[in-house]
């Protein structure tokens, strides 16, 4: 009976020591990770140049914005899930003269004002390869989400008749669509990593609602975005 005993004890250290160690190879190559990328975002599609003028110049201005990316998620080896939020703003301004704004045969001065914002939240995979050293990974990912879509449109308009006159309009609108990207991740430590990263989210807007009424428009605001990023792994 003793040397039985004596037998079992290795026998359950050995195989406490085989899943103490197993569990501890299984942890090492489960990694979640929080980033932020702060970007430079342009609008891909031209601006139609059947837009006259001031038109043509305050949507030519939407063409460039910024961009704030957040991402959270986890990686097996070189494979990971995340969920990402983006996020694109650009603002314009257009002063004109000597310009029918609202069609009633009479020359007006005013300023155009617009604002956009893009919203995409989204389900992303992704891929990571040490390429060089061990410090340096290159990242792809692809995500699917929705992008919504906000535009606040205002313009202030007067002539020799009449004062200053306000117009103001919200339209919004959402599409699914997907983002692909790509970078470079350099690992400072292995907690922090620095990179850069490119992508390009397509997205066309056919409709648009304001108030309840819906507008048929084609607006095309795929664009293509380019900045750095900060990484937290753990």
């Amino acid at each position: 009976m003793k040397s039985l005993f004596k037998l079992k004890v290795p026998f359950v250290l050995l195989s406490s020591f085989l899943v103490i160690t197993t569990t501890q190879a299984q942890s090492r190559s489960i990694h979640f990770f929080g980033s932020y990328n702060r970007s430079f975002g342009n609008i891909t599609a031209s601006v139609s140049s059947s837009l006259g003028y001031p038109y043509y110049d305050e949507i030519d201005q939407l063409r460039n914005g910024s961009v704030n990316q957040f991402e959270v998620g986890g990686f097996i080896n070189s494979w990971g899930l995340g969920i990402i939020h983006n996020t694109y703003a650009a603002d314009a301004t257009t002063s004109f003269e000597n310009y029918d704004y609202n069609g009633d045969a009479r020359m007006d001065n005013g300023v155009l004002s617009d604002h956009l914002n893009l919203k995409f939240t989204g389900l992303e995979v992704l891929n990571k390869q040490t390429v060089f050293t061990p410090r340096l990974e290159v990242l792809w990912k692809l995500a699917i989400g929705i992008q919504s879509y906000t535009i606040d449109k205002s313009a202030q308009f007067s002539n020799a008749y009449y004062s200053l006159n306000t117009n103001n309009q919200i339209l919004k609108g959402s599409i699914l669509t997907a983002l692909i990207g790509a970078g470079f991740d350099y690992h400072i430590s292995k907690v922090i990593s620095v990179g850069v990263e490119t992508s390009l989210l397509p997205a066309k807007y056919k409709k648009l609602k304001e108030n309840g009424t819906e507008y048929s428009i084609d607006d095309n605001v795929s664009r293509l975005s380019t900045g750095l990023k900060l990484t937290l792994t753990l």
